[in-house]
């Protein structure tokens, strides 16, 4: 995904100019980047430019945190106010996994799932049918 639409995106759900945009959205996959396996890091970061895929992939992965605590976490790593952690991280993850093939979207989506962030997920854009797959499946 490059970087400039995925700002302008989250620019515009947000209602912040790109700046405050970029900000949310590196503390976002940073964050992001922490809470997945470095498998499933490195997978989503491969659809990612350059510039996004250094934030998702250089923080310590596999780290096992609450709904709350993503949120403070990404709260804690911006350096704008113009934009809530909550905000921020339902609108950065959704437009991210709008974004991904299916694979890696559904990916996030169970790990979220399956570690109880499911209003997070619901508060995303991203359409994701998860019912009819097998765990591990993808």
């Amino acid at each position: 995904m490059d970087q400039s639409a995925l700002l302008e995106t989250v620019s515009d759900r947000t209602d912040v100019d790109e700046t405050a945009a970029a900000d949310a959205t590196r503390a976002v996959l940073e964050t992001l980047g922490e809470r997945l396996s470095a498998d499933e890091a490195e997978d989503l970061a491969a659809q990612l430019s350059n510039e996004l895929r250094q934030h998702l992939t250089e923080s310590e992965p596999g780290r096992q945190f609450s709904e709350e605590e993503f949120v403070s976490r990404v709260d804690q790593r911006m350096d704008t106010v113009a934009i809530t952690g909550q905000d921020a991280a339902t609108t950065v993850l959704g437009t991210l996994l709008e974004a991904v093939d299916e694979r890696d979207r559904a990916t996030v989506v169970d790990q979220f799932e399956h570690y109880g962030f499911e209003d997070l997920l619901a508060e995303t854009n991203a359409d994701v049918d998860t019912a009819d797959r097998t765990p591990g499946e993808y």
